[in-house]
């Protein structure tokens, strides 16, 4: 399971809504039954292969003959490496361990192009980063090797175009350089967040510019562990552009 903080979850709820909206066919949905058999990703269960824990060398089919699966296992679990396939020959997932804490997984639409890229460590991921079916990267989260704190957390339109970015710039502080985006590519607002251990969540800090959708700077907000304690400008309502 991943790490979720308070932010994560709330941005996540978008996140899911646009997966939703762009998932596709039965046939493309992942192949993720094997994943229980890797323990270097969090698997914890055991496979039997006529009676006993399967070794060596394993290949499932499909009905039409071609490959589903393709793995090594060692007591019953995977090990180093495997494949999953679709029915149609295409590469649907690659598991490659690097080394005894490292390992990277990939996962492809039934198109042929990246679904999804996780780098875990000691089990745990700790870079994720999800694509739309054209190819264009959708999420990036990038935790600590200890899973305390993002080190980034960034949404992209479907476009390319990012949406919000959250880039840690203090590791000491918990400081994070915070953009959110008109999907034109102009930023909408910028300022600091912080990190707080205690309430599980990035807050606003100091001096935060809000932009009008041509790029005008229109407002700015002071911030002390985010809530807001003045302004220099008036509020201005901001009008949504939409260039999609």
């Amino acid at each position: 399971m991943r790490v979720s903080h308070y932010l994560f979850g709330i941005l996540i709820l978008a996140f899911s809504v646009t997966k939703a909206q762009n998932e596709t066919p039965e046939n493309q949905k992942p192949i993720a039954q094997y994943d229980q058999y890797n323990p270097a990703i969090g698997g914890d269960s055991l496979r039997y292969c006529n009676g006993s824990l399967c070794s060596g060398f394993i290949k499932d089919y499909y009905p039409n003959g071609n490959v589903k699966h393709k793995g090594f296992y060692v007591n019953g679990q995977l090990s180093n490496q495997y494949k999953n396939y679709y029915d149609n020959g295409q590469l649907e997932r690659s598991w490659l361990l690097k080394d005894a804490r490292h390992s990277i997984l990939e996962l492809y639409f039934r198109n042929g192009k990246m679904r999804s890229e996780v780098t875990y460590f000691k089990g745990q991921p700790i870079i994720w980063k999800d694509y739309y079916v054209n190819g264009n990267l959708e999420y990036w989260e990038e935790y600590d090797k200890n899973l305390e704190y993002y080190l980034r957390l960034n949404f992209y339109y479907e476009n390319g175009k990012p949406q919000t970015t959250l880039e840690i710039t203090d590791k000491r502080e918990r400081h994070y350089a915070a953009k959110e985006y008109y999907n034109n590519g102009v930023v909408k607002e910028e300022g600091l967040k912080i990190f707080n251990a205690s309430e599980n969540d990035y807050l606003k800090l100091g001096i935060w510019k809000v932009y009008s959708s041509s790029g005008e700077l229109i407002q700015e907000q002071n911030f002390v562990k985010g809530a807001e304690v003045g302004s220099d400008f008036e509020d201005i309502e901001i009008e949504e552009e939409d260039n999609n």
